[in-house]
């Protein structure tokens, strides 16, 4: 997830998304071997336009 926790890698500090998984948080990676990681970011970013129409209310 890279929302509010920001990049997790490893392990979940975060809420579950299923009850599913076993025991308490944080979540650690179990089963076999993180050999690397790669974050593309490449593409259209993304706009929250909430915030935006939020300020633009405002400034009426």
């Amino acid at each position: 997830m890279i929302g509010e926790e920001g990049l997790c890698v490893g392990r979940d500090s975060g809420e579950p998304v299923t009850d599913d998984y076993p025991g308490v948080a944080p979540y650690r990676f179990a089963g076999g071997t993180i050999n690397g990681v790669a974050v593309d970011v490449s593409g259209e970013p993304y706009v929250d336009l909430e915030p935006e129409a939020a300020v633009a209310i405002m400034r009426q």
